[in-house]
């Protein structure tokens, strides 16, 4: 499906410039910055989070405490542990995951 989204005459050009530099549809370039926008900001608000952290001692060494406990104790005696799936159903998972990142 498709929807028509109005843009600047410039910012049009320098959209067909790039997708023809890069012989790729213009759709195809806004879904990428889009995509690392998201990114970005994701990881802006992460970075201000732990600066938030931080800045509080108290919660800073409950932090630090808490990744302490927990370091090293999520894979304990998993590497014996048979699969969850078989390599076929992790084939169609993946493929599954894939698929929806494409669209």
């Amino acid at each position: 499906m498709s929807t028509l989204v109005r843009v600047d005459a410039k910012l049009h050009a320098t959209l067909r410039e790039i997708a023809k530099a890069e012989h790729r549809p213009i759709g195809q370039i806004i879904e990428e910055a889009v995509r690392q926008y998201q990114r970005e900001k994701f990881w802006k608000g992460v970075h201000e989070d732990l600066a938030r952290l931080r800045a509080d001692p108290a919660a800073w060494q409950d932090y630090q405490d808490e990744i302490a406990l927990l370091e090293g104790g999520s894979l304990d005696g998993l590497g014996q542990e048979e699969p969850y799936y078989t390599p076929e159903e992790e084939a169609a998972i993946r493929a599954d995951q894939e698929r929806a990142r494409r669209r």
